[in-house]
């Protein structure tokens, strides 16, 4: 088992990839402690675990932008299984409108979970992870929009976009510390998140121009999360791995 006994906190992890990657670190021998604002979700995300077998799962419920209940559920979760080994920054969440439409309660909203949260938590983690003197794995959730926009998601390109040059400068200055950060970048994957955005705006599951032509499994993108926490990428840190089936790869095709 690749994480046998390592201490995860994943939140955004009551469904879609969030879970998916929950439930991979799980079959891999790690303790997991999932974090999500929707303590109904959460709770159902846990029996299920517990119904295939994970003895190995817990859950704090807590909403990323309140800070007093992030710091809080940090410490809980740190506590939990008495320290932390890997954290993954998952949670996020988009609005598909207009640029000129854009308010700037969901401008801030977006920021406050998809980057604020990412950078306080990794921060709180790093710190525990060195009190610890062991190292430790961070691995924050960005897109493909944050290395290529498109259209009616501005502040979610920028967010995702700032979730990279965040993860760079983690990774630089936590290196002399034994920890690695990387990020994700996922294309179109089939989660609830995606397929509400994509209803709304009456759009495809996939994009044509993907060369795979379909969306990715939440499974698929989690063995990806799995890997750059495992010791298979020891020597990687600082990376954006992209998750899209070609998609940026195919940029020029009109």
């Amino acid at each position: 088992m690749r994480l046998a006994g390592k201490r995860v906190l994943v939140t955004g992890a009551a469904r879609g990839i969030g879970l998916a990657i929950a439930r991979r670190f799980l079959e891999e021998g790690a303790q997991v402690v999932l974090l999500d604002r929707s303590g109904e979700e959460l709770q159902g995300a846990l029996t299920e675990l517990e119904n295939e077998g994970y003895s190995s799962a817990a859950a704090q419920v807590c909403d990323l932008r309140v800070p007093a209940q992030l710091e809080q559920s940090a410490a809980g979760a740190f506590a939990q299984f008495g320290g932390i080994d890997i954290v993954v920054n998952n949670a996020g969440i988009a609005f598909r409108e207009a640029f000129l439409d854009i308010s700037h309660e969901h401008w801030n909203a977006v920021f406050e979970i998809n980057v604020r949260a990412v950078f306080r938590l990794g921060q709180l983690a790093a710190r525990q992870m060195i009190a610890q003197g062991g190292g430790g794995t961070i691995i924050n959730m960005s897109s493909k929009n944050g290395i290529s926009a498109s259209a009616e998601l501005a502040h979610y390109n920028a967010s995702k976009a700032a979730v990279i040059l965040l993860t760079e400068s983690m990774a630089v200055e936590l290196a002399p510390y034994r920890i690695r950060v990387n990020a994700v970048a996922p294309g179109f994957v089939d989660t609830p998140l995606d397929r509400r955005l994509r209803e709304e705006s009456g759009l495809p599951s996939h994009s044509e121009h993907t060369p795979m032509k379909r969306a990715a499994t939440p499974r698929e993108v989690a063995n990806v999360f799995l890997f750059l926490a495992s010791d298979d990428a020891a020597y990687v840190t600082g990376e954006t791995v992209r998750v899209d089936g070609g998609h940026l790869a195919n940029g020029s095709e009109l």
